[in-house]
């Protein structure tokens, strides 16, 4: 015992120095990553403009006959999607993945040693791909009378994005829906986040944030934003909504982008503001403990084989959407893998999704196919 421990002070030593030395080279790219948002966007929209970019054909991802499907009536809670995690992320620093390399050999492979090499593609990218549900997680900065946000990771430490602002990022899921006007429609969990070590300007998240956050949406999506309103009608609730088992039509939803709102400390406020839900930009995203209120609509159980367990309740009966995890970067499973892609999730949320620069990976997460989209009714 005494031995292994002696064997791993020095790595443990190496990880703490390692620590307090990857703010400054995190800062760096940091400042990298801020430059170059805006001017991939600009680049974006100017080859939008000039027609330089063709639009996909969303049938093509879809793991049967779409056209038939939207003809027959398929509603929205009875078609299943491949999401991505962290869906803003880049490869993190050097020194990020050395920490997480000790870390690894610390732990005895608890932490895995691939954490800090996991990136994803752009917005752009992953719709041009078929994904059709993104994860943002968001940290609230203000400064003055200026209250922003922006996509990152853990302030301080592994902040690499290639979505930096938030509301530029909204443009771009903007732009491409406009590319694409009858695009299947488009979710983003948005998860504001808990400020561990703030950098400046950094402020919590709360209740005046979450006003301002709604209006950032409005305002950046205009008319392709799909409100709470919008999929209730004329419906008193969504408890009333899924009675009915009346969600939406996909074919009413097309060129639409639905944001969620990951389940936070403000959630409940949020839900309070307006019991109608004929204000709020997004729908509040609840836990399992709260299938039967009124008020959900979307659920987070990332546990897949808990949803397969109680698949005849939560959306058989209560008409539920459900989002589930099939994987982490760095730890995955094929049993967890099929558990998520079978359980009748209908965002199934992974960090491996099906994509060309992924070649050397054997394990993806995907319909059919290598497909991105399937009806689970």
């Amino acid at each position: 015992m005494i031995r292994y421990i002696i064997r791993f002070i020095p790595l443990l030593i190496s990880v703490i120095v390692l620590f307090f030395g990857v703010f400054g080279e995190s800062a760096e790219q940091l400042k990298i990553d801020i430059e170059e948002h805006p001017k991939r966007i600009a680049a974006l929209e100017e080859a939008y403009r000039n027609g330089e970019i063709p639009p996909v054909n969303e049938a093509d991802f879809f793991d049967g006959n779409l056209a038939a499907e939207l003809d027959e009536g398929l509603k929205f809670n009875e078609i299943a999607f491949i999401a991505t995690h962290n869906s803003y992320q880049k490869k993190s620093v050097p020194g990020i993945q050395k920490i997480y390399k000790n870390l690894s050999d610390l732990t005895f492979g608890l932490v895995s040693s691939e954490t800090g090499q996991f990136e994803s593609q752009t917005l752009t990218q992953q719709f041009n791909c078929g994904i059709r549900s993104i994860e943002m997680d968001i940290e609230t900065f203000v400064k003055g009378d200026a209250i922003t946000f922006t996509c990152m990771h853990s302030p301080s430490i592994d902040m690499t994005t290639t979505c930096y602002d938030f509301a530029l990022a909204l443009k771009e899921i903007s732009l491409w829906s406009e590319n694409n006007p009858d695009h299947l429609p488009i979710t983003v969990i948005v998860e504001p986040k808990s400020v561990f070590l703030p950098i400046e300007d950094m402020e919590f998240f709360n209740m005046d944030y979450v006003k301002v956050l709604d209006q950032v949406i409005r305002d950046n999506l205009g008319d392709k934003l799909f409100t709470p309103a919008d999929m209730l009608r004329d419906y008193n609730s969504f408890g009333e909504m899924r009675s009915a088992d009346d969600w939406c039509r996909v074919d009413g939803m097309l060129g639409k982008v639905l944001i969620l709102l990951h389940e936070t400390g403000v959630t409940e406020d949020y839900i309070s503001m307006d019991t109608t839900f004929s204000t709020q930009a997004m729908f509040p995203m609840l836990r399992e403990k709260d299938a039967t209120r009124d008020c959900a609509s979307f659920l987070i159980i990332n546990n897949p084989e808990r949803i397969r367990d109680r698949k005849a309740e939560i959306l058989d009966k209560l008409n539920l959407i459900v989002r589930t995890r099939a994987d982490t970067y760095g730890s995955i499973s094929d049993e967890n893998r099929e558990n998520a892609i079978y359980s009748g999730s209908q965002i199934v949320s992974t960090d491996y999704p099906a994509r060309d620069d992924l070649y050397e990976f054997s394990y993806t997460v995907c319909f059919g196919d290598n497909k991105t989209v399937k009806a689970v009714k």
